[in-house]
């Protein structure tokens, strides 16, 4: 059972990562349960009679309770003096679901769940690992497979660098050249985004330096004929040229990965490195090795290797040459989520669902996480739970270095090193990325933690003491019957999960509409009652039960599955906007009202939101009302504007409201240009589209399909002497377009004015 254990242990180090980073529910499962598994296995193991005290142990099970405690519903009152800002999220959706009595801090307790079960097997995991560690066979053992396999996935990920750079027919746009992206990103190995692998590999590369270090032969004072021949013959030289090979493919696949953080991270961490030994170890002769890896590191990089990293980083300023990212302006955003939820956050694993009340950020692509893992667990765990993480670090950290010092072996030594390197690593990274999120690196930091503990303590020599761990009062079985209650959690929430999406999987993508037949609409209904069974915590099942009940015309059933939707997620606008809109046909427009009134402020990008509120206001002929929430519509995003043209025409809303409706920006009046167009309206879509261009000057990006866009209306109107008047505004501000002067000196052409068109001629000419 203690071999079985051992190799569950190191099938989880190895699963984790080639699970395409372990971000996904079903690789969720898989790890956790073969962690738990393992945990059973070494626990009840009739071997396993010693139990060693675990460093950290208390702030760890504090995290989880934090974490746990989110969940939970709490008294109304309670909540709202704690965290009045949750409070308010779900009083506004009192009058649906009826009076909040009772309410957790988090604001969508199912991404909170699945965070307090990886937690919690991540604790797990880390209690097992120091038992198993605190063996020096299984230590080394298990130090030597993480070194191979990295290895190995290095030499993939150069490969996949090279057959890229040559333009080899492979499908580079796929993860390992097999699975299609669904929502974008720049994959390397099994990874989706490259500086997820680079984090990996940053915490892993420090590891495999100790050990060539570790294992670097001992030359005596002799000729150097007998030297070279002494140098060959010793045992170790053959890791030694092993671990210098696994260390240098490790780095170059690191540059390769053309990850910023992951390259800034590595360079600071060899040299933290470098520093941490010469100082313990008081050996120069160190970083003349560490030197040698270095410079080949760089020269199996290559000159389109480099080429590729000079760009990466040249990408990160804008046209003025300003360093410009797009996590500025998350970051800024969610300055404003800590300010009102500063104690116990959002709920972990909840930045998804409350950014969007808060969002600047450009577009709509759905946000995930903060692109930094201390701003994120200040957002979703305010301030307490950052400092109960932190406290767990400290407390791990310092009652391993007390034990440290303590130590003599070289081996020991340089595993710490390599360890503490590691975790400095990974936490620098986190400044500017979210590796902690991801499933895969946050197992590797936290066998990192269990591999510095056990570096300080397991003892190298045969004959001693296996540990300086104390041995605990507390019996094995009391964390094996912890190990079997994580784990039917992990299969009841988790498996419950993706029953749930194959039960639901032939309903995903369908649009109900009014024509369906109501068998079809009963098997949904059906599919979605049977999937909420498994996955109670999953609003999206209850929502399309709802709908489907709604349009079934069992009101009661809707109303009630609405309610229980919006209950286990109060910030979805969607969700918001149907149920408000129900309502409304129900003859509620009060709570109508602030239901749809709510969906347009859980997520200002949600055009649905703003369209189904609108017409609710026209219907109700409040019709100022309903122009302002338009306006704001088409101020957040321009392309809303036929969208909202439509609906003022649907109601009859004059041409002069139209125009007032619009806010003051270019692309909406072009719009409107259109609709006046298309009704054969010249003289008022010409109004519009000059109309338009007056708002050039408070345009922050100015593009030239503005002045196309009229030019073409001028052109079809035959109109050549207005439409060069634009031309000459578009080369106002893009002087250095030839295709402009082209166009202005056809239309000088046309025009009689020959000696001008020649000058635009040779004007493009030069340009081009």
């Amino acid at each position: 059972m203690k071999k079985t254990a051992d190799y569950l242990f190191l099938t989880a180090l190895l699963f984790a990562p080639m699970a395409f980073g372990t971000v996904e529910t079903w690789s969720y499962l898989i790890m956790e349960v073969i962690i738990c598994a393992s945990a059973l296995f070494l626990y009840f193991s009739p071997g396993q009679k010693t139990f060693y005290q675990v460093p950290g142990i208390i702030p760890l099970v504090l995290v989880l309770a934090f974490i746990l405690l989110q969940i939970i519903p709490l008294p109304q009152n309670f909540v709202k003096f704690l965290s009045p800002a949750t409070f308010d999220i779900y009083h506004n959706c009192s009058g649906l679901t009826g009076p909040a009595r009772w309410i957790p801090f988090s604001i969508y307790p199912r991404a909170t769940m699945m965070e307090f079960l990886r937690f919690s097997t991540y604790t797990l995991f880390y209690i097992t690992a120091v038992q198993l560690l605190a063996d020096r066979l299984f230590l080394k053992r298990t130090v030597a497979v993480v070194a191979w396999f990295a290895a190995l996935l290095s030499i993939l990920v150069i490969i996949e660098f090279i057959t890229k750079s040559l333009n080899y027919p492979l499908p580079h746009g796929k993860i390992l050249w097999i699975r299609q992206l669904n929502h974008g990103g720049s994959p390397v190995g099994p990874y989706v985004n490259r500086n997820h692998y680079a984090g990996l590999m940053e915490m892993i590369f420090p590891l495999i330096l100790s050990m060539f270090l570790a294992f670097r032969p001992i030359i005596t004072r002799i000729s150097l004929k007998r030297r070279i021949a002494d140098f060959f013959n010793q045992k170790r030289i053959n890791n030694h040229f092993l671990y210098g090979t696994a260390a240098i493919l490790i780095a170059t696949s690191i540059l390769l990965s053309l990850s910023r953080g992951g390259i800034i991270s590595l360079t600071l961490s060899m040299s933290f490195f470098a520093t941490l030994v010469i100082i313990k170890a008081r050996q120069k002769r160190t970083g003349l090795f560490i030197a040698i890896i270095i410079i080949t590191v760089l020269f199996l990089t290559g000159t389109s290797g480099w080429d590729a990293i000079f760009d990466r980083f040249e990408n990160i300023r804008n046209q003025s040459g300003f360093i410009y990212d797009n996590r500025y302006i998350i970051w800024a955003d969610c300055k404003e989520i800590i300010r009102n939820f500063p104690l116990f956050g959002t709920g972990a694993g909840t930045v998804e669902n409350i950014y969007p009340i808060y969002r600047s950020f450009p577009g709509n692509d759905i946000l995930e996480h903060a692109h930094n893992d201390y701003i994120e667990f200040l957002c979703t765990g305010g301030i307490l739970l950052p400092a109960l993480m932190f406290f767990c670090l400290f407390s791990i950290l310092f009652s391993a270095t007390k034990s440290f010092n303590k130590r003599r072996e070289w081996y020991s030594i340089l595993l710490f090193a390599g360890c503490i390197t590691s975790i400095g690593a990974i936490l620098l990274h986190s400044f500017v990325d979210f590796n902690m999120q991801i499933g895969a690196n946050g197992l590797y930091f936290f066998f990192i933690l269990a591999l510095v503990v056990s570096a300080a303590n397991t003892r190298m020599r045969s004959g001693l003491s296996t540990t300086y761990l104390k041995k605990s009062k507390k019996r094995p079985y009391i964390f094996g019957i912890s190990a079997l209650l994580l784990c039917s959690g992990v299969i009841y929430i988790n498996g419950g999960a993706l029953i749930a999406n194959y039960l639901f999987s032939d309903y995903q993508n369908i649009n109900l509409t009014p024509d369906m037949s109501e068998d079809e609409l009963y098997r949904i209904s059906r599919a979605a009652q049977r999937a909420a069974a498994f996955d109670s915590l999953n609003p999206k099942y209850h929502q399309s039960a709802a709908q489907t009940a709604a349009m079934m015309g069992k009101n009661t059933i809707a109303f009630n599955a609405y309610a229980e939707s919006i209950s286990l997620d109060p910030t979805n606008s969607r969700h918001l906007h149907d149920a408000g809109y129900f309502i409304y046909q129900q003859g509620n427009t009060e709570l109508a009202e602030r239901l749809l009134r709510n969906s347009i402020q859980t997520d200002k990008k949600d055009m649905a939101a703003y369209i189904k509120y609108a017409a609710m206001l026209f219907e109700e002929k409040q019709m100022g009302k309903g122009l302002k929430v338009l306006k704001s519509a088409m101020s957040i995003n321009t392309d809303a504007t036929a969208k909202c043209l439509s609906l003022m025409v649907l109601f009859e809303i004059n041409e002069d409201q139209m125009v007032l409706a619009l806010p003051d920006k270019v692309e909406p009046h072009l719009t409107l240009g259109d609709f006046f167009d298309s009704l054969g309206e010249k003289q008022k879509a010409e109004t519009s589209y000059l109309k338009a261009l007056e708002y050039l000057p408070d345009e922050t990006q100015i593009k030239k399909s503005y002045f196309i866009h009229v030019y073409n209306f001028y052109r079809a109107l035959k109109s050549d002497k207005k439409a060069l008047f634009i031309i000459q505004q578009a080369i106002e501000y893009f002087p250095e377009d030839y295709n402009l002067h082209r166009i202005a000196g056809d239309l000088y052409k046309k025009l009689g004015i020959d000696y001008r068109a020649d000058e635009k001629y040779r004007k493009a000419r030069i340009l081009e």
